[in-house]
């Protein structure tokens, strides 16, 4: 695995938390607005700048790249003097998460060393790239995954106890740092380790990865472009969140006609008016008319048994969704939304009881081997199987091509 350091463009001192974001698809429309009328300094006023316009896409890329080159010379992005490697760390009370960012290479995704668990758009890949190839610039790290290793751990250990360049905590209660590794010494035991290793997963970004990975193919000249901006975490400084589903209950169809479905495939285990979780692979619990009832999955699966069809997100789609809700296409079914897990299935509960929905289905969490053996085998999972944390900053390191 080869990885690059790079010199990133970073907010000026202290303004860490002032110029950079959450991801654009965890704000609401209030939220966005809001944030663009108070905080001039804030990049969604560099990467939204043109969305209210009715001008081409090219046009609104160049307009990006234009207002981000305009905040370097105005000093609000301040570029590293030097080639570094960066880490990164983001806690809170419950948990912390540290990891490297450097560029990834497009070479090794290419080559299928860096794999990927789920399929990708073509044409949202073909907007991608040309954002990147007009823009000139990555702002958002993808999340590559690697085994445990412990020179790597050692030296995070030993850059956490510097004074970090970036320290603040965000809108939704994180504390963000950022160190900067520019010695040549530390640099290369990195590049050791890394090269050391088979492989990476892909835990977020698959298709910036892969537009950044047609964009080195289109410009093989350019050194630049032949690396991907990535943070670089071990399997076990992640977080695998359930993925829940509501359902709408369009056709009508009657309590006691849907339970008496579910017992086909499922032994019913316990029942409650309170919240009811999973406890275990193959069990799910299933909320309807103020009551919870804890189900488990009768088939017992076999090694013939795929690792996809084993999943729970795979068993929700085959064992209730199509066969009671005829809802087969979860893309692009309305009748069916997501909750992801770190919300808490309060949130899960409440879609039902206003109204919003008809049902809801909480399930156990996918694990990291899970997830590695489908990429492994060049399988994908099924849509909004994984809700991966930590969520990455956009704007607090920027890769400039």
């Amino acid at each position: 695995i080869k990885i690059k350091p790079f010199r990133a463009f970073i907010p000026k001192a202290s303004y860490g938390g002032t110029v950079s974001t959450r991801q654009i698809n965890s704000y609401s429309e209030e939220e966005l607005q809001s944030i663009i009328d108070s905080n001039p300094d804030s990049f969604l006023n560099i990467i939204l700048s043109e969305r209210n316009n009715k001008s081409s896409s090219s046009e609104k890329f160049e307009k990006i790249s234009s207002l981000f080159n305009e905040s370097i010379l105005s000093g609000l992005f301040v570029q590293s003097k030097e080639d570094s490697i960066y880490i990164y760390r983001q806690s809170n009370e419950e948990v912390s998460y540290t990891g490297i960012i450097a560029g990834a290479s497009n070479e090794n995704y290419q080559q299928d060393k860096i794999k990927k668990h789920e399929h990708t758009l073509a044409k949202r890949e073909a907007l991608f790239t040309k954002y990147l190839r007009i823009t000139g610039f990555n702002a958002e790290p993808t999340l590559l995954i690697h085994s445990k290793n412990t020179d790597l751990e050692q030296i995070q250990s030993t850059v956490v106890e510097s004074s970090p360049i970036h320290h603040f905590v965000s809108d939704d209660g994180l504390t963000h740092e950022l160190w900067e590794i520019s010695d040549m010494k530390t640099i290369e035991k990195i590049l050791i380790s890394f090269n050391k290793m088979e492989c990476l997963y892909i835990a977020d970004g698959h298709h910036r990865s892969a537009s950044s990975s047609l964009l080195a193919l289109e410009s093989p000249e350019k050194e630049s472009t032949q690396s991907v901006m990535a943070l670089f975490m071990s399997e076990e400084n992640i977080t695998i969140h359930d993925y829940n589903r509501v359902v709408k209950n369009t056709d009508n169809i009657s309590e006691i006609e849907i339970l008496e479905l579910l017992k086909n495939d499922f032994n019913f285990i316990e029942n409650s008016e309170n919240i009811l979780e999973p406890k275990n692979k193959h069990e799910f619990c299933f909320y309807m008319n103020k009551k919870w009832n804890r189900i488990k999955l009768k088939k017992e699966f076999n090694s013939a048994s795929s690792v996809v069809e084993q999943l729970d997100s795979q068993i929700i789609t085959d064992h209730i969704l199509s066969p009671i809700f005829k809802i087969k296409d979860l893309k692009n079914d309305d009748r069916v939304d997501f909750v992801p897990g770190n919300k808490g299935l309060g949130l899960l509960q409440s879609k039902v009881d206003e109204g919003k929905f008809d049902v809801a289905i909480a399930m156990y969490p996918v694990d990291v081997a899970e997830m590695k053996q489908i990429a492994d085998e060049g399988l994908v999972m099924p849509p909004k199987s994984t809700f991966i944390e930590p969520k990455l900053r956009s704007g607090l390191t920027v890769y400039k091509f």
